[in-house]
């Protein structure tokens, strides 16, 4: 399988590759290299944020969305690829988007801890997150179906969505923006604008600003080139972390899998409990742990590491803190 790498040497990296039907993209944060005091999660002009959570709000723009004044709703309009690909270039305005048509994010008055959107902290300033796009905003335990109202327009911005691949569109523009996990800190573009990648199907995809789309962003470079894919698991996050009662386990497999295999271990490397082992499809998935052993019983506090399998091979892992 093959993908095409787009490298940022500044703000962002994305990585964007297909999979017959599914469009894997990895999305790295660099907060050294934002310029906005207020609007680089506490860090900016080369220094790094000192967040150990990062979230990723996302919102993903497919189809044609008409606004109908009879209704007072949007009217999608999957179908013409032509006009749903003109619409999606042409939605990133200042101040408001319609580009949010399916969101994963929760941020609101009530910013969530909850691991939907957590981005793997990368160290010195960096966050990165990974997933395939057709699974990430067509899973209904990650969309947020919100309504979502912008204060400079008199309508509802978008009714977010959990994304029917089956109805057609393809996906065109991301919306990002980003923040700490209590949202008192957030990641925007220069002015605290939206952030977009666009031209998500012409294999050339690039950031923008929200807030002046004809500038472009000068702290992102990038290139592309040919890379090979060499594990069949992306996005995975563990909240709570550390945890009490239960914690979940969230990942995304590209492509259907035999001889998964999820397991926990001690620090002395013991395995302790298998959580799953068998066969799965492609797409996103969560299982739960109890922080009990095979046999039900209680473990002691410590660390723990779980590991993702395929025959025999090790395709992820991560560590679990369980403090009762």
């Amino acid at each position: 399988m093959k993908k095409i790498i787009t490298l940022f040497a500044a703000m962002v990296f994305i990585t964007v590759a297909s999979f017959s039907q599914h469009t894997y993209i990895k999305i790295t944060l660099d907060t050294k290299l934002m310029l906005s005091a207020d609007y680089s999660l506490g860090g900016g002009n080369g220094n790094p944020s000192q967040c150990t959570k990062v979230y990723a709000h996302l919102g993903l723009c497919t189809c044609d969305l008409d606004w109908n004044t009879g209704t007072s709703v949007y009217d999608r309009d999957c179908a013409n690829t032509d006009s749903n690909k003109y619409f999606c270039d042409h939605q990133i305005l200042p101040y408001r988007s319609n580009v949010w048509e399916h969101v994963v994010g929760n941020w609101g008055n009530n910013p969530q801890d909850d691991g939907i959107g957590l981005m793997n902290t990368l160290g010195n300033g960096m966050y990165s997150i990974e997933f395939t796009i057709e699974d990430y905003f067509s899973n209904p335990a990650l969309v947020n179906t919100e309504t979502f109202y912008d204060p400079n327009d008199p309508h509802p911005v978008v009714q977010s969505s959990v994304w029917n691949i089956g109805d057609g569109g393809d996906p065109y523009t991301i919306g990002m923006v980003f923040r700490n996990e209590d949202g008192t800190l957030s990641g925007r573009d220069d002015l605290g604008k939206d952030l977009f990648i666009v031209n998500l199907q012409t294999g050339n995809p690039y950031v923008t600003q929200g807030s002046d789309v004809g500038a472009s962003f000068p702290a992102i470079t990038f290139v592309t080139g040919i890379g090979e894919i060499d594990n069949n698991v992306h996005y995975v996050s563990v909240n709570p972390n550390p945890f009490s009662n239960q914690t979940q386990i969230v990942y995304t497999l590209l492509s259907e899998t035999n001889g998964l295999n999820i397991k926990v271990y001690d620090m002395l490397g013991r395995k302790v409990k298998t959580l799953f082992n068998g066969r799965q499809n492609s797409g996103s998935h969560s299982i739960y742990w109890n922080g009990t052993g095979k046999n039900g019983e209680t473990l002691t506090n410590g660390i723990y590491f779980f590991t993702i399998s395929t025959d025999g091979k090790v395709i992820a892992s991560n560590k679990i803190v369980l403090l009762k």
